[in-house]
């Protein structure tokens, strides 16, 4: 699927959001191999922002990890759980959802462009960037109590390496990995502050984070 069908797709489902809605199997059903980036792009935009989700962190982990094992391996379209693809996407909350989806990748093209196109095209690219989407899933996923940015930085991961398949640009796969590394070493700065401060570091994050 190339850049302006992509554009024409979120168009499609902005304006079914707006009308009676659209389920996400019936969308992704229409993209076929795009459907796996451009799932987890609209399911990772509303784990961008600092705030922890809760339970759906764990749920969003889990769906991201699915449509990463399912790329990596070659599958020609994504296959959701029922409750995923009967997700129904309708309503102002989706449609701004959807318009952030849409504003991110016009965004993009400022400073994207198709380069090392081999990283991201062919079975091999197509692999690398399922892969990238497991791993973001999985790091997602991690328990991490309600730590500041613990979903953003995974979330981020997933959105870059999205967008590195969606634009052909695979410098944006480098960015996904930077972001991927940058996790790692969130979560272990954070485990060893637990370590070496126990119970002292739930009091300070609770008086300086007030969520």
């Amino acid at each position: 699927m190339n850049q302006d069908a992509v554009k024409s797709a979120l168009h499609d489902c902005i304006e079914h959001a707006r009308g009676d809605g659209i389920t996400l199997g019936t969308m992704l059903a229409t993209l076929g191999q795009a459907g796996f980036c451009f799932a987890a792009l609209l399911l990772a935009v509303p784990f961008v922002q600092p705030f922890s989700l809760g339970p759906l962190t764990m749920i969003g982990g889990i769906t991201f990890a699915a449509l990463g094992w399912q790329m990596g391996r070659g599958r020609s379209c994504p296959d959701l759980p029922k409750a995923a693809n009967e997700l129904r996407i309708h309503g102002p909350g989706w449609v701004r959802v959807l318009e952030f989806c849409a504003r991110l990748l016009s965004f993009c093209r400022r400073f994207t462009r198709v380069r090392q196109e081999n990283w991201v095209s062919g079975p091999w690219g197509e692999r690398f960037v399922g892969w990238l989407i497991f791993a973001g899933g999985l790091l997602l996923a991690m328990p991490m109590a309600s730590l500041p940015f613990n979903n953003s930085l995974p979330a981020l991961m997933i959105v870059f390496a999205c967008i590195g398949w969606l634009e052909r640009d695979g410098l944006m796969t480098l960015v996904s990995l930077g972001w991927g590394v940058a996790t790692i070493l969130y979560f272990v700065a954070v485990g060893v502050a637990f370590f070496i401060f126990g119970s002292k570091i739930f009091v300070w994050i609770s008086n300086w984070w007030p969520f």
